[in-house]
């Protein structure tokens, strides 16, 4: 009888992964998730750059740990956060995230509360850093954009308008465009949002 292999977790040696039918659990799909987050140094880079204003003199939960756990629990499908307080002590949930035990519900929320217009930046900051990596790992030169107008019903005797066969309607074309996407060799960070033309 032919049996797949065994596979080894790097972030966690004492983990298998194999097809011979022991304990099963539904949730075992984060192995692989918290593999690739280890692969790609997806919690350090949270842990660099997630610097929240926290008045909490005392945590057991930090607030990288926090963002992990509800990360993984959306992969899971577990969108409440209601939903933390049945995985406390969950096995899967408990390995992957490194903790004895996942934090709360009320801890959740607090957390998300502590989320200004800083914080954002700073997770934008480390969502790029992200992107940089993945690109520089794919080794990516180039860059393609497939952009398509959006069409805009119009009505009355508007500025602009035309008929668009495709809708069968009058409206308005918007197109769009980008400055400054490409050089020779393509620097991601300095891509520049789309701009609207009307």
């Amino acid at each position: 009888m032919s049996r797949l292999p065994q596979t080894t977790l790097h972030f966690n040696r004492q983990l298998k992964l194999s097809n011979d039918g022991g304990e099963l659990s539904s949730d075992t799909g984060h192995f692989l998730f918290r593999e690739f987050d280890e692969k790609i140094g997806f919690s350090q880079t949270i842990a660099k750059y997630l610097h929240l204003k926290d008045e909490c003199s005392f945590c057991i939960h930090p607030n990288e740990h926090l963002l992990r756990q509800k990360i993984y629990q959306l992969i899971a499908g577990y969108h409440e956060d209601d939903a933390a307080d049945q995985l406390t002590h969950d096995p899967v949930f408990t390995q992957v995230l490194g903790t004895p035990a996942l934090a709360s519900q009320p801890s959740l929320s607090r957390f998300f509360k502590r989320f200004d217009a800083q914080a954002l930046d700073q997770l934008q900051a480390a969502n790029q850093e992200l992107l940089d990596r993945v690109h520089h790992a794919r080794q990516s030169e180039t860059l393609i954009f497939d952009l398509d107008s959006t069409h805009a019903d119009t009505y009355g005797n508007q500025e602009r308008s035309s008929y668009n066969a495709h809708y069968r309607t009058l409206g308005r074309n918007r197109r769009w465009h980008t400055r400054n996407v490409c050089a020779s060799r393509c620097r991601y960070r300095s891509l520049k949002y789309f701009q609207k033309l009307d």
